[in-house]
């Protein structure tokens, strides 16, 4: 896998990181568009778009497990890469659940009620949070850290 990746990359994590964030971004997006203009093309967008980040979230955690194994951390980062991995195995299940969730409703055809469809938009904005939260504890790791970086030369 090493010999696929650029020379900067220590592991495929850096390059994986910012599709899930921006997936699930958009599923939002499309969640409120869809409460705005009800089109059966934004109701399939955005259960495809949830499906697609939480695949993307499942695919980047377990290679920033797997990045972590490789790394030299300072001895300060240990609680920050800890609390990071916690934050992104609680944003991987609630994505998960949040997922599933958006199925059956979209299966049962529930998510057409506008109330129903908002308060998807508001447990999508909560997931947003922790998405955030996650990503400042992983910034922290490589911008105070240097987690991951090399020296330039």
């Amino acid at each position: 896998m090493n010999q696929l990746l650029p020379d900067w990359a220590p592991n495929i994590h850096p390059l994986l990181i910012h599709f899930p964030i921006v997936l699930f971004l958009i599923a939002i997006l499309a969640d409120v568009s869809l409460l705005i203009f009800a089109k059966d093309w934004l109701r399939n967008a955005a259960v495809a778009l949830f499906t697609l980040s939480t695949l993307a979230a499942l695919a980047t955690y377990f290679s920033g497990k797997q990045a972590i194994d490789t790394l030299m951390l300072p001895l300060q980062a240990e609680l920050t890469a800890s609390s990071h991995a916690d934050w992104a195995l609680y944003t991987l299940i609630y994505f998960g659940i949040l997922t599933v969730l958006r199925w059956f409703l979209f299966w049962k055809q529930h998510d057409k009620k506008k109330i129903i469809l908002a308060t998807l938009i508001i447990l999508g904005i909560g997931g947003a949070g922790m998405l955030g939260y996650t990503a400042d504890k992983g910034g922290k790791l490589v911008y105070k850290y240097g987690v991951g970086v090399q020296k330039v030369k």
